[in-house]
């Protein structure tokens, strides 16, 4: 009987591992709720946002008066997020995370157009923006068969491209091969584009489009770890979220801020004690819509859409009326809160448990314990080989390699009760 347990609880212990290798890593292809950005139209009549429904995202634009909510896009094989409206008003640009993970550039001249492919998907884009006059569109981005190369084997970072709205006339207008460009923002004349550029101490950096001229943000007043930022309609302020407890430990909360871009002066406009992300301006008002995260750092994100006044005395709630979910039960959703870290340590320290006891009667009680133990010692060497190759393998492994160690202390300390115990009772 003990045989058939452990047959059956090691027979569990594979398929969870095998499910956990095998299956899709993306925490949010069972998720429902908001996706992770949001923009607010140039009249602030309406508010774009993407939304999961079990895995699927698409693109939704809402009536900031009375809070209902039109879908704009139904993708089935592919995803719809980044939603950003067009300077008129009249469409929207957005983000297709196609085949492979991979981001393309879509444009929506009007709700009810037929989308444009303005990027194929040879390159992987990050982030976009559109001229004032509504011509040209920006963007970082990246050769895709870099993003999908191995660790240390890329040969091509981001740089900033740009594309005529009909989709003609790609042009390459850096060549940074940066780590990390991001918080790509243009200019109220569309002559200069403003960025986030890692690679030089997170500082703001600006590009004139007409010279191909960059340099420094003239009076960049912004923290070094500064997020998100998002310039103002005329450029006059800076919305950005950084860490308020970067010394404190535990979990990083990260807060919505506002600068003023000419005199330096900051002020914090949420103490929400989690993340907030997406900060998106209103034109014609003091105010400043964003996405607050009250489960951070858990995966996917549980978004809530709020709004700010610009002296962060009144941060309310944004009311919406967020989509039905239109699909049922899925098995594949609870096989995967059932698949955890938990559930393996659990698996693994029942089969060994289970197995000590068994050897116990063959008068090897420490054996499982010490199978245990060399599994351990064998990942270990396995992380140190494969760091030598792919870092991130390396660490993966040494990860596991702590975990069987910790799984081979319970063990060991198990076996050595039982042994005693046994002991005990059998000088009675």
């Amino acid at each position: 009987m003990l045989l058939v347990l452990i047959g059956a609880v090691a027979v569990l212990f594979a398929a969870s591992v095998a499910y956990g290798m095998l299956s899709d890593n993306d925490p949010t292809r069972h998720h429902t709720g908001l996706g992770e950005a949001i923009d607010v139209s140039p009249d602030d009549e309406q508010l774009a946002f993407s939304y999961f429904d079990q895995g699927r995202e698409s693109l939704h634009v809402g009536n900031l008066e009375d809070g209902t909510a039109t879908q704009l896009t139904s993708p089935e094989a592919e995803n719809h997020s980044h939603p950003t409206f067009t300077p008129d008003g009249e469409g929207l640009f957005y983000i297709a995370t196609v085949e492979d993970r991979i981001q393309t550039l879509r444009y929506l001249p009007e709700p009810d157009a037929d989308p444009l492919e303005l990027t194929d998907p040879d390159m992987h884009v990050f982030e976009a923006v559109m001229s004032p006059d509504g011509e040209t569109f920006y963007y970082i981005a990246m050769p895709a068969e870099d993003l999908l190369a191995r660790e240390g084997e890329a040969e091509n970072g981001m740089d900033i491209h740009r594309v005529s709205a009909d989709g003609t006339d790609h042009e390459q207008l850096t060549d940074k091969d940066a780590v990390d460009m991001n918080s790509l923002n243009i200019s109220e004349d569309g002559s200069t584009l403003h960025f986030i550029d890692d690679m030089r101490g997170a500082a703001l950096r600006t590009y004139d489009i007409e010279t191909g001229a960059e340099t420094p943000f003239e009076g960049d007043p912004l923290p070094g770890e500064a997020f998100n930022v998002t310039l103002s309609p005329d450029g006059s302020s800076a919305a950005y979220t950084t860490m308020t407890n970067p010394e404190g430990g535990g979990t990083y909360i990260y807060e919505l801020f506002l600068m003023d871009m000419g005199s330096g002066e900051t002020r914090q406009l949420t103490d929400y004690g989690a993340s907030v992300t997406s900060p998106a301006f209103f034109h014609d008002e003091d105010r400043i819509a964003f996405l607050a995260q009250p489960n951070w750092p858990g995966a996917p994100a549980s978004y809530e859409l709020m709004t700010a006044d610009h002296d962060g005395e009144e941060v309310v709630p944004l009311a919406m009326n967020l989509p039905d979910s239109e699909g049922g039960f899925q098995p594949g959703a609870v096989v995967d809160r059932m698949v955890n870290t938990a559930t393996l340590t659990i698996l693994y320290l029942l089969m060994f448990g289970l197995a000590t006891l068994y050897m116990h009667t063959e008068g090897r009680t420490y054996l499982p314990s010490i199978v245990s133990a060399a599994l351990a010692a064998f990942t270990i060497i396995g992380s140190i080989i494969a760091s030598f190759n792919n870092a991130w393998m390396g660490i993966g492994l040494m990860m596991i390699a702590i975990w069987l160690l910790g799984c081979t202390v319970v063990l060991l300390a198990f076996a050595f009760i039982h042994k005693r115990v046994s002991s005990i009772n059998q000088t009675m």
